[in-house]
Order: C-alpha cells, then sequence, then structure tokens
C-alpha cells in the first residue's frame, strides 16, 4: 500500500471515529434527557405522594378538632344529666319524669349533635328520656353492649357501634357512662345517643378535589360516620390496613391500601381522639392522585426542551428544587407551631362554648329558683331566731348548700365568660395589701405568705371582687399544694409583652400589662396536668373536695377581661401562676359616694314597680319589699309593667327582670320608662345577663344589675342605693 492509501485509509478511520463520536452525541441527547425525565419522574410521583399525605394529615388534624368538640359536648351533656340526678333514687325520677324528661329536652336541643339522652336502672330498662314521657318501660336494654361494658367498675365512657334505635328507627351511636353511686355500687347507665349525620354533614363540607373520603371509626373497624355515606353499617375486618395501622401506631398515621368497603385504592391519614378508641379518617384516591401526577409529566413532555438545553434545565431545576425545598421547609415549620397554638385556642373555645351552651340555657331558671329558696330561707331564719337551737342549725344547712349552688353558677358563667362583670379603676397594690390577712387566714398559719410591691405600678380597669375571688382561688390551690406548710409570694411587677411573646399566645395583643404573680413551694405540677388545669369540672383532688371550676372561673374572669393567665410549675419545685392585666390608660375619675349611713337598717318607704314573669319570685320580693316599708304594685311582664306605670304615677322606682316573656325584654322596659317617666330610677335583676347589658364582656357602667341569687339586704342596699343617688343627682 503506497502513501496515499495509507493517507486514505487513515482518513477513512478517522470519519468513523468521527461518525461513531457524532453517533455517540446523538444517542447520548436521546439517552441523557430520557434518563433525567425518568429520575424526574420517578421523584415528582413520591412528591404527589407524599404532599397528599401532608393535605390529608391537615384535614385529619381538622376533622379531629371537630370530633373533640362534638364528644365534649356528649361528655357534659352526659355530665349535666348525672349532676341533675345526681341525689335522685329512681323512684323519684319515674315520679317526677315529665318535669326532669322536659329538662334534658331542653339540654338535647341545644346539642344538635346529640339525638337523645337517656337514664337506665341497673336492670337495663329506661326510667327517663328526653324524647318521651313516660319512659318507655317496656323496652328492655340489658342486652345492648353499652349497657353491659359499664357492668365493669372504671369502664369510663363506652362508644357503641352505629345501629337503628329501638324507640326510633333512625341510625345513632350511643355514648354510656356508669351512672354515680357510693362504693362503686351499679346504680345503671347514662346514655347519650349521637347523631350520625351532624358528622357526615360536616364531612360533606370537606370533600372536594384534594378529599375522596372521610370517615369516624372505632379502633376495633366499627364504622360510625363516613361520606361517602354508606347503605348499612360496617364494619372493617382485622386484617385492614387501619387496623394494622393502629395497632402499630395509636395515636395516629398513614397507610395505603384497596379500601375493604368499595374496593377503591387509596392513601389515608388517621387521627385518634384523646382517651377514646375512636378515630378520624381521610382519605384520597390514588388512581385520582396518578392521573394528576400524570397529567404533570405529559405537560413536561409536550413543553420539553431540545436535549441540548434540557440538562441545564434539569440542573437548574434541581437547585430551584432545593431552594423550594428548603423555602418549603421553613413555611412548614412556621405552618406547624402556628397550628399547633391555633389547636391549643381553638380547644378551649370548643369548651368554652360547650360549657356555655350548657350553662347558659339553666343559669336564668336556676338562679330563679335559688332565688326563691334564698328570700323564703332569710324569711324563715327570721321566725326561727325565736325557735329551738337545732331549727336553726338546719336553716344554716340550707343556707350553705345554696351559696354552694350559687358559686357553682357563677363560676360556670365566669368560665364561659358570661358573668357580667363591673369594671373600675383598681390600684391592684392596695387590692393586694387590703386582702394579704385574709389570705393568710386562707393558707393557715404555717404558711408563710410574702409580699413583693413595684413602685409606680400601674392601674387597671377590672372587677374589683371577682378579681379577688380569682386571687383567693389560687390562694387555696396553692395551700392544697403545699399541704397547708411552705411559703407563697404574691408579687407586682408592671410589664411589657412583645411580639415575640403574643406570637405564641394568639389570644392577647401585644403591649403594657400589669402583672400578679403567686409562687408556691408546693410539690408542683406534672406538664400533663397543667395543658388540663384550666378546664372545666377538671380536678386532682378527691371525689367531693372539688368542682373543677376553681381555676377554669380564674381563667375565664382573666380572658373576659382582656388580660391572659400563665402558669410555671416542675414537679418538687412548687408553682408559679401569673396574672396579666391590660393597663389602664387615662385618668381616674372619682364617683360621687352617696350617704347612707342614716339608713342602717336599710328600710325606707314610697312606691315601688315590680316586674317578674315568675310567680314565685314575684311574689317572695313583694313580701321582701313589704317588710322593709315599701308598697308596691306587680306586674308579670313588660306590657303590664308600663301599663301599671302609666296608672301609678306615684312610683319612684321600677325593679325588672331582665328576662321576660311576650316579646319585649327587661332592658327595652327599662328605657320604655325612661321615655315616659325620665329620671326614673331602674334597678334590674338577673341570672343570666350575657347580652342585655354586655359590652365586650363588661357591664355598662350606668346599670343598676342585681344578680340571682340575692340576699334581702342586698335587694334592700340596692334599692336605698339606687333611690339616694338619684336624689342626689336631682
Amino acid at each position: 500500500m503506497n502513501s496515499r492509501e495509507q493517507k486514505r485509509a487513515g482518513k477513512r478511520v478517522a470519519d468513523t471515529g468521527a461518525i461513531n463520536l457524532l453517533k455517540l452525541v446523538a444517542f447520548l441527547t436521546i439517552l441523557l434527557p430520557a434518563i433525567a425525565f425518568g429520575v424526574l419522574a420517578s421523584t415528582s410521583y413520591d412528591r404527589y405522594m407524599q404532599d397528599a399525605q401532608q393535605r390529608l394529615e391537615t384535614r385529619a388534624d381538622l376533622a379531629q378538632q371537630h370530633a373533640r368538640r362534638v364528644f365534649a359536648s356528649f361528655d357534659l351533656a352526659a355530665a349535666q344529666t348525672s349532676e341533675l340526678l345526681l341525689e335522685y333514687p329512681d323512684e323519684r325520677i319515674l315520679q317526677e319524669g315529665p318535669e326532669l324528661s322536659a329538662k334534658l329536652a331542653r339540654l338535647g336541643r341545644g346539642l344538635p349533635e346529640v339525638e337523645d339522652i337517656w337514664v337506665l336502672d341497673r336492670a337495663g330498662r329506661p326510667i327517663l328520656t328526653g324524647a318521651q314521657t313516660p319512659a318507655p318501660w317496656q323496652f328492655d336494654f340489658s342486652d345492648r353492649a353499652y349497657f353491659t361494658a359499664q357492668l365493669e367498675p372504671g369502664m369510663g365512657t363506652y362508644v357503641s357501634e352505629r345501629m337503628v334505635g329501638r324507640l326510633r328507627p333512625v341510625e345513632i351511636f350511643e355514648l354510656s357512662y356508669r351512672r354515680p353511686a357510693p362504693a362503686g355500687q351499679f346504680r345503671g347507665v347514662i346514655g347519650v345517643s349521637g347523631d350520625p349525620r351532624f358528622f357526615e354533614r360536616f364531612y360533606e363540607s370537606l370533600i372536594g378535589e384534594d378529599i375522596a373520603a372521610i370517615g369516624l371509626v372505632r379502633g376495633d373497624g366499627s364504622v360510625l360516620a363516613r361520606v361517602p355515606r354508606l347503605h348499612e353499617p360496617a364494619k372493617l375486618p382485622p386484617s385492614s390496613r387501619l387496623l394494622t395501622s393502629i395497632a402499630e401506631r395509636p395515636a395516629g398515621g398513614a397507610y395505603r391500601e384497596a379500601s375493604p368497603l368499595d374496593g377503591i385504592e387509596r392513601i389515608a391519614a388517621y387521627k385518634r381522639l384523646e382517651h377514646l378508641p375512636v378515630y378520624v379518617v381521610v382519605a384520597q384516591n390514588v388512581p385520582q392522585i396518578i392521573a394528576q401526577w400524570r397529567n404533570a409529566m405529559a405537560q413536561h413532555l409536550y413543553f420539553g426542551l431540545p436535549a441540548t438545553f434540557a440538562m441545564f434545565l434539569i440542573s437548574m431545576a434541581a437547585v430551584r428544587q432545593a431552594q423550594e425545598q428548603s423555602k418549603t421547609t421553613q413555611a412548614l415549620r412556621e405552618e406547624a407551631q402556628r397550628r399547633a397554638f391555633a389547636e391549643e385556642a381553638l380547644r378551649q373555645a370548643n369548651k368554652l362554648e360547650a360549657v356555655g351552651r350548657l350553662t347558659g340555657g339553666v343559669a336564668h331558671d336556676f338562679n330563679n329558683l335559688l332565688q326563691v329558696m334564698v328570700g323564703r330561707l332569710a324569711r324563715i331564719q327570721k321566725a326561727a331566731a325565736r325557735q329551738t337551737a337545732p331549727v336553726l342549725r338546719d336553716v344554716e344547712a340550707m343556707e350553705f348548700a345554696i351559696d354552694r349552688a350559687a358559686t357553682l353558677t357563677h363560676r360556670l358563667l365566669a368560665f364561659s365568660r358570661q358573668q357580667p362583670l363591673r369594671v373600675e379603676v383598681v390600684d391592684v397594690n392596695k387590692l393586694i395589701s387590703d386582702m394579704v390577712e385574709l389570705m393568710r387566714q386562707t393558707v393557715g398559719e404555717e404558711v408563710e405568705v410574702r409580699t413583693v410591691y413595684a413602685t409606680g405600678l400601674w392601674s387597671v380597669t377590672i372587677d374589683a371582687n371577682q378579681l379577688e375571688n380569682a386571687l383567693l382561688n389560687i390562694t387555696s390551690n396553692a395551700r392544697d399544694a403545699m399541704n397547708a406548710y411552705g411559703r407563697m409570694t404574691i408579687e407586682t411587677v408592671n410589664s411589657y409583652l412583645d411580639d415575640s411573646y403574643v406570637r405564641n399566645h394568639p389570644e392577647m395583643q401585644p403591649g403594657p400589662y400589669v402583672c400578679i404573680a403567686i409562687t408556691d413551694t408546693g410539690h408542683g405540677i406534672s406538664r400533663d396536668v397543667i395543658a388540663k388545669i384550666f378546664e372545666p369540672f377538671f380536678t386532682t383532688k378527691p371525689i367531693g373536695q372539688g368542682t373543677g371550676l376553681g381555676l377554669s372561673m380564674v381563667y375565664g374572669f382573666v380572658r373576659q377581661s382582656g388580660g391572659h393567665v400563665a402558669v410555671y410549675s416542675e414537679e418538687g419545685q412548687g408553682t408559679t401562676v401569673r396574672l396579666y392585666l391590660p393597663r389602664y390608660v387615662g385618668s381616674v375619675v372619682e364617683t360621687p359616694v352617696v350617704d347612707t349611713a342614716a339608713t342602717s337598717e336599710l328600710r325606707g318607704s314610697g312606691l315601688i314597680l315590680v316586674v317578674e314573669d315568675e310567680d314565685e319570685v314575684r311574689s317572695l320580693i313583694v313580701d321582701t319589699l313589704a317588710d322593709l316599708g315599701y308598697a308596691t304594685v306587680a306586674a308579670s311582664d313588660a306590657h303590664e309593667g308600663l301599663q301599671m306605670l302609666d296608672r301609678n304615677p306615684g312610683v319612684e322606682l321600677l325593679l325588672t327582670d331582665v328576662g321576660l316573656p311576650g316579646g319585649m325584654n327587661g332592658r327595652q322596659l327599662g328605657d320604655a320608662a325612661l321615655m315616659r317617666r325620665p329620671g326614673l330610677p331602674v334597678v334590674y335583676m338577673t341570672g343570666y345577663a350575657r347580652n342585655a347589658f354586655m359590652q365586650q364582656g363588661r357591664l355598662e357602667a350606668s346599670v343598676e344589675l342585681l344578680t340571682k341569687p340575692f340576699t334581702r339586704k342586698a335587694l334592700a342596699a340596692k334599692i336605698r342605693e339606687t333611690l339616694a343617688r338619684s336624689n342626689v343627682e336631682t
């Protein structure tokens, strides 16, 4: 081969190498984008599944909060029923069936999630129900699981399967509670019938593009409520992924399976309700998630760039993805923190709402009954003063019981922020100084009481009497924590709560506050107990030694006053309770003082118009005013009251209840009376004044109000004070 042929052969080899290199480049331009697309598709698929799971967990949190609120209403309904019937034997319940049934019906009407409330005797027969009177004695519920479960002491709350009711053919599930009895005896069961449709209506509002199914399921797989709805009660098999996941992670988690109920493959998240084997389950159809992922991948293919530019875009996309993931992770952390605070606020609000609905509906009637008892007892006590000592002891025992009942009602209203507050500018240092001796008597001689007063302490606007009650409640708890031996320190200080503190307490506003700190050297409080100390009816004291409403009242009162309560404690190291009260900014206006020293007996004269719809209460007030020297005219509603006012021009004062029938309440009556008789003194009576006189939870300054039940002395003093103030002003 000559040199020319050698050159040609060399050139062919070079050309072949160049062609092969070009083929390789061409192949790589196809292979590399394909590999990149495969990686992108795989990671995108995982991300779609993870995003779907995160959305499901968020919705599961929302469904869990809803279920917590509803089951709290069930528990409170049972607690109210138990409190109502605590001293009632079965024979008396049957005897007073219509009246007690009406009370249960009123309680049930205030709770749309409750289908009915039952009381069963020890044999499983109904002796009281809110839906029917007399109770359907012919029915026997002793074979129901929710009855037999309560035969075991300490069962607690039992949640039944979904079933069709025997009295009415509607689907329900039953919550049963053991009726309280001495020495662990079995007296029967209190049953609260839950309405599955209440849950399903709420779940329907959550169903959408990202949510395909929501359910409420017992720990054994029994379905209590579900959307899409089932045609008949259903129960998951023990081999289902939900039940096996619950066995591994009882508090909550996620799983993926083809549903045993309809065969659709879903990814689901579940959360357990506290202290109950009940779970909320939120699911999304896997085929729908895959369809969304495929659509996204199709768009990538359709709008893909040339292979030579694909690698660059992929690398840039990776950088952007990392940056977005970092931002997303940070945003998720912040969102999780905000959600945790919001969940805590929602939990308190839900309990407040539940207690408010239960207490507000019965407070007026209950306080009217107490008013009659207080008034009549005062008259009995006056007559019994000339009788034997045992009679006086019986009267004193009745008076003590009435005081406890009135205190319980006031604490319930205080917790639900429905207690009328009469605010004034208060020097906190002086208030504490005036009551230190009372605190020392409360904690006992073996407890050292120290006070540390801040110099230049700001003033606050607050109901001084309620603040004193709150401090005494905290003092009482400190005494119990120290077993009547130790040291309690009360300290005041000016504080400014900034944005960083308020961020963790979204119900507050940043700004200046007066802080009252009460510190004891007691045994301290564990973390799990601290989370519950402001819950209504929660107490660590033995049965009979506490209602569980003391600190609840403190919390409700301080929140109603625009403040905040914080508790710091370690087991064995004592406890500090801090009350933050908003600073008052403004000048102090001196209130004119009416001299009533010359009227120490609180008797008087003149004509008073009494308007009260309860016959017993009206009769009692008229008799009491007559004993005090006043003449009276009386009316049972606002329209009759205006007629009596027109017929009796000598009326010097209007004394009216707030809750009146006939379309005109006491406040409207007072306004109408002042239109006819400008300057006429008006005194209002109420056991529940949430809407009539409240401005941001506080009592209007111009309102003269007597809160039921009140004593003869309180009535006399209020009338003399109001008449005297009216004379001073005129």
